[in-house]
């Protein structure tokens, strides 16, 4: 496993969020968190990237510990986040943009590879002196993906990357994702609402209700009725 979390509990001052969150997270596949809204996906997120402290349990990444680890080192060590609504900086240009993700590389130029990242999204070519906040939904998504992959990470997470975006761009993720698994030998980890995009990509899938994981199974088990039921309100 390239990422584990061991009876995770986390909170947002007195509120618990996280309820023992057992979860892991295989080299080179796609495992994909899925439930309703407020179930706890985005937490778990943000406590794997430290932007919200544990309260208990257990992270490793690498079969390392990382729950006291900076976020700032947790990036460096390896993993990228792409959080649910991009975050991009609306002021900067796309090259700008882009450019910010070489931070994430432990040492060495801040520099990357124009060429491989347009050949991924050429539409980020077309627009590379274009504001980030001129770009559509589905454009700024590219472009907080391609941020994301120019420090070069082993764990690529994506909060809902498909959120608000049109149906041929969400293919287009996907078939880029595709390519990271075969090509970059990358892991990643996606929550996702919508089934019909995560069936295209997911290796394992984690089900959350109430904080906790209340459900597994990879896709050649997969149950998807009983999927459903844990995203219908």
């Amino acid at each position: 496993m390239i990422l584990e979390t061991k009876d995770l509990h986390a909170a947002y001052g007195q509120s618990t969020i996280l309820w023992g969150v057992d979860m892991q997270v295989a080299r080179k596949q796609v495992t994909t968190i899925m439930g309703r809204n407020g179930v706890g996906k985005t937490t778990l997120m943000r406590t794997i990237m430290g932007l919200l402290k544990s309260a208990q349990g257990e992270i490793e990444f690498n079969d390392k510990a990382i729950q006291g680890m900076p976020t700032y080192k947790r990036v460096k060590s390896g993993i990228a986040y792409v959080p649910q609504g991009r975050e991009i900086i609306p002021k900067l240009t796309v090259y700008e943009n882009i450019l910010i993700g070489t931070e994430a590389l432990p040492s060495g130029p801040k520099t990357f590879d124009e060429e491989e990242i347009y050949a991924l999204f050429p539409i980020l070519k077309t627009f590379r002196n274009r504001m980030g906040g001129n770009l559509s939904g589905g454009q700024q998504q590219q472009l907080a993906i391609a941020r994301a992959l120019v420090g070069k990470p082993q764990l690529l997470i994506l909060d809902e990357p498909t959120e608000g975006i049109q149906p041929s761009i969400t293919l287009e993720i996907a078939d880029v994702l595709k390519r990271l698994i075969a090509e970059r030998d990358m892991s990643i980890l996606l929550v996702e609402q919508k089934l019909d995009f995560a069936k295209i990509l997911t290796d394992q899938y984690f089900i959350m209700d109430r904080g906790k994981v209340v459900r597994n199974f990879d896709k050649e088990n997969a149950d998807y009725e009983e999927l459903k039921s844990y995203l219908s309100v």
